[in-house]
């Protein structure tokens, strides 16, 4: 009987391990871990293709490498070049724009040095006459000589009337008086001319300007009591 007993049991043994070696077989950490031992030894151990491609990608680097330097080379030496040029062009650009502005302060004195000419002819002159008219018409005609020199070089008068409007970018107010007739703001009187080289003022015609009437009124009522008492 007690075989009879044991022989069920080991049946049974023998299923459960049966069962046991189906589950490890099938099993998706153990197949992992399977794959990974499988393939761990190709990862550590490169082929001979593997060795031979990353040492052409090296040759390839090196060449861009050797390329890129070439360029960077280059550009810097254009780059020190064209500073230099461009420093040369602005001492060219100086020393042109001096010998202009000699030229031209050359060639104005030359004229004017015929005004200083004329203005010794005449004192001279004067010492040995006493003829006013004479005297009078020579000094008009180096005036006007004078003009014509200048505005051959751009300079001309700047003249301010009477009644006109005063402009502060031409006129300069020495006085503001009171004036009967002429409007507040408007010009009374020239006290010195002005000149213009080309567009701009070389300076300023000074003028008397004009308080207007009610200024004028305004003094005059001021005045009349004084004017009573005497």
């Amino acid at each position: 009987m007690n075989e009879h007993k044991s022989f069920p049991k080991r049946m049974q043994d023998i299923v459960n391990t049966y069962i046991k070696q189906e589950q490890s077989a099938h099993s998706p950490s153990e197949n992992t871990a399977d794959q990974q031992q499988e393939t761990a030894p190709s990862e550590q151990h490169p082929t001979a293709g593997d060795s031979a491609a990353l040492e052409q990608r090296i040759v390839e680097l090196e060449e861009q490498l050797a390329t890129v330097t070439a360029e960077r080379d280059e550009l810097r030496e254009k780059y020190v070049r064209t500073l230099a040029e461009m420093d040369n062009l602005r001492k060219r650009t100086e020393r042109e724009k001096d010998q202009l502005v000699l030229f031209a302060t050359e060639r104005l004195f030359s004229r004017l040095v015929e005004i200083l000419d004329d203005l010794q002819a005449a004192v001279e002159a004067g010492k040995q006459s006493r003829d006013y008219d004479a005297m009078l018409n020579g000094l008009e005609m180096i005036t006007t000589k004078a003009h014509r020199i200048y505005e051959e070089h751009g300079v001309r008068p700047l003249e301010a009337r009477e009644g006109e409007p005063f402009n502060v970018e031409l006129h300069e107010a020495l006085v503001h008086v009171p004036h009967p007739e002429l409007p507040e703001g408007t010009i009374v009187q020239q006290v010195q001319r002005g000149y213009v080289f080309r567009d701009r003022v070389l300076r300023h015609a000074r003028v008397v300007t004009s308080a207007g009437a009610h200024a004028a009124d305004g003094a005059s009522s001021e005045q009349s009591p004084s004017s009573q008492s005497d």
